[in-house]
Parts: C-alpha cells; sequence; structure tokens
C-alpha cells in the first residue's frame, strides 16, 4: 500500500474544505506581502504511539490556530492567519503513527495546513512563542463519545466577545448552512456530536437576548430541523438538531464561523459512506497472479476491517495488478471480471454470484408481497389542523400515483374535518408521514404596493391683433397708450345726431382708460373696432395695446399684445396593499363604477357601467430562503374622455412575476411621457415680414413631462401575524 502523490492530495484537501487559490497570485507574489511566515515543519514519534508536530514561525503568534476535523476521510485542518508558507513545500511525507503526511497550502493572507490520518483521532494545540505543537493522540476517537473540534481560544486578560447574528440558508446543493457572525475573528470555538445533534460551544462569548431563541427551519428542507441559540454561564452555545443520516463540516473565515450539514443517501452499494461522488476509499497496491478470488477478497476485508461473507458459488482465479487504487474501487474490478454481486449491510459485505444475488432479491420482494396481502387491516383517526380534509384524500386517492395500497381506503368527515384511513400499519404510518409535512400553517405575507404619477407641466403664448376702424368725418386726432393685467375690453359707441362718437379703449379692471369722440358716424359689425388680425392668446394673463386715431383720415389703429406662462408640477401617491397566505391569490380594489346608458336590441334604454378603479391582485410564494416569488397585476384607471355619451378609461397597468426579498423594495417598471409642441399661428404675407411680421404671429410653447413609477414591497408575517 502506498500513499497519494502531493499532487492528489493538494487536489483532494480542496475540494473537500472548499479552499479556492486567488487566479493569476503566484505563491511567490503572496509570500512577498506577509511578513511572518511558516519556517519549518517537524514531527516525531512518542511513547504510546502520540506524534507531536514542531512548526516554527518566523515571528511569535498569538493564539493557536484554528481548526477544524473531517471524519470521512480523517482529516485535521489548521488554519494560520497572516502567515505564509516559507517552507517552500505544498506536501511534507511523515508515516508517523496515524500521521500519514501533511498539506500546506497558502490562499490570500493565511496558509491551511491538512493532517492526512489513517483513523481518526484527537489532538491538542499550544503555543510558545514563536513554536506552535500539534500533539496527536494514539487512541481512536469514539463515535458515540464525539470528537471535539477546537479552533483558537481567547488569550488572558482579552475583552468578552460576542455573536452579532446568528442566520440559516440553503446551500446550492441541499445541505444545510448556519452561519455565525462573531464580534472577533479570535473567539474560542469547541464542536462535538453529542447523541444526534451537534453542540457548538463558543469560548467566554456573550450571547445578546434577541438571539437566544431557537430557528425553525423545517421549511428548508435541508438536514437541520431546529438550531438553538443559548447562553451558558460565560460561554455561547448551539445546539443543531440534524435528522437522518448526515455528516458536517465547518470552517472559519475571519468573523464568519459557518458550519454545514449535508445529508448522506445510504446506497446499498456503495461502500464508503459519504456524499462525494465515485471511489472515496483508502488506496492500496494489489499485484497478484493467478490468484483465488476468495483469497483476493480476504485480503481487502483485512485491509479495511469489514467482515467479507462470500458466497459457496464463488470459485476461480484471477490475475491482477493496482496502483494506488482506492479499496472500494478494487472490490466493484474484482466482482465485475468475476460476474459477482455485492450488498453491503452495515460492516458486512455480501459476495456472491449476480444471478444468485437477484434470486434472493425476488425471493424476499415476493415474500414481502404476499405479507402485504395477507396482513390484516386497521382503521386509524386522522383529525387535521390546518388543511381541508377534502384535500388530503384527494391526495391519497389520486389515481396516477395512489398512496395508499390496493386494499386501502379513506372517508372524510367535512364537519370535523377528520379522515377515517384504512389500511395497513406500514401505509398507514406513511399517512401520518404525509399530514406531518402538509398539515401545517400557511406563512401569511403582506405586499404593499405604491404607484407614484409625477409631472411637470409648461407653457407659454404670445400672440397680437391689429384693427382698423373708419369712421365718416374727421375733427381732430388723439391717440392714446393704455396698458392692462387682463384681457383688452374695447367699447364704441357710434355717432348720433345729438351726440358725437365716443371710443373707449381700458381694461375690466379699471386700470387706463382712453376716450376719443368725433362728429363722423362709425360703422362695425360687432360693435368693437374692425380687426384686420385677430391673434390674441385665449385667457391671457398679460396684454399691452397701442391705439391712433386720425379724425381727419377718419381711421382709428388699434394694436394689442397678449401674454401667457404657467408652469405647474404634482406628484399623486397611490398605496394599495393586501395580506393573503402563502401561494395563494388576492385581490384589492377602490374607484368609480361608472354609469351610462346603452341601447339593447328591442331599442330600450338601459344602464350599464364602467369601472374605473384601482386594484392590486397578487400571488405570493415563499421560498425556502425567505424571498418571495410574486405574480403581480397592478392598475390604475380613471375616467377619459366621453365619445357618443360612452366614457373612455385611461388606464395604467402592469402584470409580471418578480422575485423579491423579505421587506425589500423593488421597481416594477416606469411610464415616461413628455410632450413638446412649438406652435405658430399667422397671417399669410404679412406674418412673414421682418419685425412686423409679430403683429400678425401668434407663438405657443409647450413642455409636459409626466412619469409613472411602480414599487412594490413584500413582508413576511409569523405566525403571530407580526412582521417578521
Amino acid at each position: 500500500m502506498k500513499n497519494n502523490t502531493w499532487v492528489g492530495k493538494f487536489l483532494q484537501v480542496f475540494l473537500l474544505l472548499g479552499l479556492t487559490l486567488v487566479s493569476g497570485l503566484s505563491l511567490a507574489e503572496e509570500q512577498s506581502t506577509l511578513k511572518n511566515k511558516i519556517e519549518s515543519v517537524d514531527f516525531s514519534s512518542l511513547p504510546g504511539g502520540r506524534v507531536a508536530i514542531h512548526i516554527k514561525t518566523t515571528s511569535p503568534l498569538t493564539n493557536a490556530p484554528a481548526g477544524f476535523t473531517l471524519n470521512s476521510p480523517a482529516r485535521i485542518a489548521l488554519d494560520f492567519p497572516g502567515l505564509a508558507n516559507g517552507t517552500s513545500k505544498t506536501s511534507i511525507q511523515a508515516d508517523q503513527g496515524s500521521l500519514k503526511s501533511i498539506t500546506l497550502a497558502q490562499a490570500k493572507e493565511r496558509t491551511r495546513m491538512v493532517l492526512n490520518l489513517s483513523k481518526n483521532v484527537a489532538y491538542s494545540t499550544t503555543v510558545n512563542g514563536n513554536n506552535v505543537t500539534i500533539m496527536l493522540q494514539a487512541s481512536e476517537a469514539s463515535a458515540s463519545v464525539g470528537v471535539e473540534t477546537k479552533f483558537a481560544e481567547p488569550t488572558l486578560g482579552q475583552q468578552q466577545f460576542a455573536i452579532n447574528n446568528v442566520d440559516f440558508a440553503r446551500g446550492k446543493n441541499g445541505e444545510g448552512r448556519i452561519i455565525v457572525d462573531l464580534s472577533s475573528a479570535s473567539a474560542g470555538i469547541n464542536i462535538k456530536q453529542k447523541g444526534k445533534t451537534i453542540v457548538v460551544d463558543f469560548l467566554n462569548t456573550d450571547v445578546p437576548a434577541n438571539l437566544q431563541r431557537r430557528l425553525n427551519v423545517t421549511n428548508f428542507n435541508t438536514p437541520v430541523i431546529y438550531v438553538d441559540t443559548m447562553k451558558q454561564g460565560k460561554n455561547g452555545q448551539m445546539v443543531i438538531e440534524p435528522k437522518g443520516n448526515w455528516e458536517q463540516s465547518a470552517y472559519q473565515a475571519d468573523k464568519k464561523f459557518i458550519i454545514d450539514v449535508r445529508q448522506v443517501v445510504e446506497d446499498p452499494n456503495k461502500l464508503v459512506r459519504g456524499t462525494k461522488p465515485g471511489y472515496a476509499g483508502e488506496k492500496l497496491s494489489l499485484n497478484f497472479q493467478n490468484i483465488e478470488v476468495r483469497a483476493v477478497l480476504q485480503v481487502i476485508a483485512d485491509f479495511t476491517g469489514l467482515n467479507i461473507i462470500t458466497s459457496d458459488t464463488v470459485t476461480g482465479n484471477l490475475t491482477l495488478r493496482l496502483k494506488d487504487v482506492p479499496w472500494d474501487q478494487a472490490l466493484d474490478i474484482i466482482t465485475q471480471s468475476k460476474g459477482l454481486s455485492m450488498r453491503k449491510t452495515g460492516n458486512v459485505i455480501l459476495v456472491a454470484p449476480a444471478e444468485e444475488v437477484a434470486a434472493k432479491e425476488k425471493q424476499m420482494l415476493e415474500a414481502a408481497q404476499q405479507i402485504n396481502d395477507l396482513e390484516p387491516v386497521r382503521t386509524e383517526v386522522f383529525t387535521l389542523k390546518y388543511m381541508k380534509a377534502e384535500s388530503l384524500k384527494d391526495i391519497l386517492s389520486d389515481p396516477k400515483q395512489k398512496i395508499l395500497s390496493k386494499r386501502g381506503s379513506a372517508v372524510l368527515d367535512p364537519r370535523t374535518n377528520t379522515v377515517f384511513v384504512q389500511d395497513t400499519s406500514k401505509y398507514l404510518e406513511q399517512v401520518q408521514a404525509i399530514i406531518s409535512k402538509v398539515d401545517v400553517a400557511v406563512k401569511q405575507v403582506m405586499i404593499e404596493s405604491r404607484l407614484v404619477i409625477a409631472d411637470d407641466k409648461y407653457s407659454k403664448a404670445l400672440g397680437a391683433r391689429l384693427g382698423i376702424t373708419q369712421s365718416g368725418g374727421s375733427n381732430n386726432i388723439a391717440r392714446t397708450l393704455s396698458g392692462s393685467l387682463g384681457n383688452r375690453p374695447t367699447a364704441f359707441t357710434p355717432a348720433t345726431a345729438t351726440s358725437p362718437a365716443t371710443f373707449t379703449q381700458g381694461t375690466h379692471n379699471g386700470t387706463i382708460q382712453t376716450t376719443t369722440t368725433s362728429n363722423g358716424t362709425l360703422t362695425s359689425s360687432d360693435g368693437l373696432p374692425d380687426l384686420m388680425s385677430n391673434l390674441a392668446v385665449a385667457n391671457a394673463t398679460g396684454s399691452i395695446a397701442y391705439s391712433i386715431f386720425s379724425r381727419a383720415a377718419g381711421l382709428v389703429l388699434n394694436m394689442e399684445l397678449t401674454a401667457m406662462e404657467s408652469d405647474g408640477h404634482g406628484k399623486i401617491v397611490s398605496s394599495p396593499r393586501v395580506t393573503t397566505a402563502n401561494q395563494h391569490k388576492a385581490k384589492i380594489a377602490a374607484g368609480t363604477e361608472i354609469p351610462y346608458l346603452e341601447a339593447s336590441s328591442s331599442g330600450a334604454a338601459t344602464v350599464s357601467f364602467k369601472s374605473a378603479v384601482l386594484s392590486l391582485e397578487v400571488t405570493p410564494q415563499i421560498t425556502p430562503d425567505d424571498k418571495i416569488i410574486m405574480e403581480l397585476d397592478v392598475k390604475k384607471d380613471r375616467v377619459g374622455q366621453v365619445f357618443s355619451g360612452v366614457p373612455s378609461i385611461e388606464t395604467q397597468n402592469i402584470n409580471t412575476q418578480v422575485l423579491v426579498g423579505n421587506g425589500e423594495t423593488a421597481v416594477l417598471g416606469g411610464i415616461f411621457e413628455q410632450t413638446v409642441r412649438n406652435d405658430v399661428e399667422k397671417v399669410p404675407f404679412f406674418g412673414d415680414l421682418p419685425v412686423l411680421g409679430n403683429l400678425f404671429k401668434k407663438r405657443s410653447t409647450q413642455n409636459d413631462k409626466q412619469e409613472l413609477l411602480i414599487f412594490i414591497t413584500p413582508r413576511i408575517m409569523d405566525d403571530s401575524l407580526s412582521l417578521q
């Protein structure tokens, strides 16, 4: 049997520990940035099978290196923060006691040392200046007692540490990940397995009152059920309760301490327990010429310590040469080459011809089927708490995937929300397991939507009007300048036999008035001076007028300039909100039902209604990591123009699906509208004259902006209907 090459160990350790080297950064470049280095690594054997590993550094260390263990394969990993690998080696062969080799790997500002072991053993770490000693014990650690993994312990006289936060997340491969934020990276941490739980002690660490709680993480669908955080004297303690077959690994990155708990699926044909695909047994080398198959199987049994039972029908010889091959792969090669099959139960492996194993399994299945057909049935009552009995009956009686046996049946009582199931004990246990999963309280979600409409309107207009009035005679000439802040009202009284003509120019608020009289007679169709050009601004906010009177010519010339400018800003905020259960559609609406007359085929008029409402329709779905997937339909309607007695509806609507974190706000979309107009109205020919052409024009400018933004904020509510 030979040990792995340093390249194979290097890759294996990094796959297990998840340590990624910084790309493009050579070892020499990393060492140049770190002054403290590992100068040498030595080891020695001690009485009783113990092994001492001596590490010398350039400068003394403040704390012992943080470390953690792996059970399969047996490994101890130690992290040296702020240290570079100054040994110029990445692998050191040892072959001393339980220590097979040492692997060194540097990443960023730390160096990880991995001790490759032949079995799981306890260890201790001591620091004396720039000398670090790691002592490996001789006895193998018992799984029932649990191996305690020690991280760096705090130095004496140092202030107390604290846990800042405890979080839980589901990993990419379905593992449960507990993330602990610490106040310092030097906090002491011990991990041990106690029964079916994982106990983590944080030495000299305070736990705030708001973090002393139980996290129920069953909805994440990971091997972890509960995470209890509590305070034990001066220390903080965390108890993790997994389910099923599992394995855990832990590591510390700066102030974050992370524990991963992975599910181990038992494969009867897999010889080495673990979650990694492929072969994971210790490597061995075999070189035999014409040896009996039974003898080779005995060699593998001695190497692994497993019990291998070989059938009497296994015969024959073989010749093989295997070098540095995992023992489970070697056993697989031997059985396949001789047409054999193996079944593993606990630490016992049965090897027999494939036909014989298949025949025995068929007999076992037929016997189990006969037992199910003959086993007496019994009736059990299941009273549901949250789900409807009819829904459970549909699940149990689904013809496509029937859960009950062919002799089973289910009857419901809607009044008491109870289901009566009759079947064998095996199927009744399956029904109970299903009810435990589906008959749970559904989380509530409050969704708040905000529609913000902001507008910015600007308009400006400038116009003029020009008119000439002719009279029958003239005696004098008068001219005046009048100005006003409103529209220009003008009055003209024609001459009579007893009184001369009167012309009044002024404003409705009496700012300035000018009156001209004449002995002649003036004619006008509208009672106002005749206009040649009428391009005044409607609803003008300011005007200036100029009039010239000539009695000799019998003419009155009127000129007026009008102007208007408006600037407006506005914002409309609508905020509908609704609370609903997980994966249940909800809708809320508020608005107006607009009536209108509609003619029927008989000619009679009936009253119909059109809705103009603000509505929010949403279907939320809570993910295992407390995010919310929402199918949304947000609508804001308002009354528009009326066409042939029927009102139109101006609508603003968005229909989408989004993923938003709990309590976070997302912008669903926006509509931006801008209207820019520059209009000119003018009298042909006269409006094109230089300078004077402005008296025959009306100019108007418009620049309107409007923007619609839609925001959505979901919040998960706990069992007491309070926001999380």
